[in-house]
């Protein structure tokens, strides 16, 4: 297995996950969940940020917490590098773990950041234009890409104009963002 540094993003493919896209592929059909996924282009589902000895930060539903996982578990992830992280970067990083820790899940967000995509229909000038009409901005809850995305931000690293629409494939689809693992 690849060495981990601070500020690595672990990304969970679709499959690997619970959530919408397994609830549709047992209920409607694998063929359904893939063309459901295709329209909103997503390959990713989570998204996490490695912030040091052996540590994930992770917002999930019930929060944001830190987390260390065995290697079966990291296994399942995808691992990308940002090309502009530097030891400047990562310790920025390590600083501002606390500042997330324990902050609440943003379920509005979570449901506000799908409903562009959807209404875009996969045409991401539309979807910004949609996002720019949801002035929508609690950096007092987090989403598990938004979460990447503000700490990114916090290191000068800009995934996207507005971090609460950043999703687990921004992330990966971000052009300095390189799949290591």
């Amino acid at each position: 297995m690849i060495e981990l540094k601070t500020g690595d993003v672990l990304l969970l493919k679709k499959e690997n996950a619970p959530g919408a896209y397994t609830f549709l592929k047992k209920f409607l059909g694998k063929d359904f969940a893939d063309f459901v996924a295709k329209i909103e282009k997503h390959e990713y589902i989570h998204s996490e940020l490695y912030v040091g000895n052996g540590y994930v930060l992770a917002a999930w539903f019930n929060g944001v917490h830190l987390v260390k996982y065995p290697l079966e578990v990291l296994s399942k992830f995808d691992i990308y590098r940002h090309g502009k992280m530097d030891e400047e970067k990562r310790k920025v990083i390590r600083k501002n773990v606390a500042k997330y820790f324990n902050m609440p899940y943003d379920f509005a967000s979570l449901i506000l950041n799908g409903l562009p995509e959807i209404l875009s229909l996969g045409f991401e000038p539309l979807e910004r234009y949609f996002e720019k009409q949801l002035p929508y901005s609690d950096p007092k809850k987090m989403i598990c890409s938004e979460l990447v995305a503000r700490m990114f931000k916090d290191t000068g690293i800009i995934i996207e104009p507005d971090p609460e629409f950043v999703t687990p494939d921004d992330l990966a689809q971000c052009e300095e963002m390189k799949k290591i693992f």
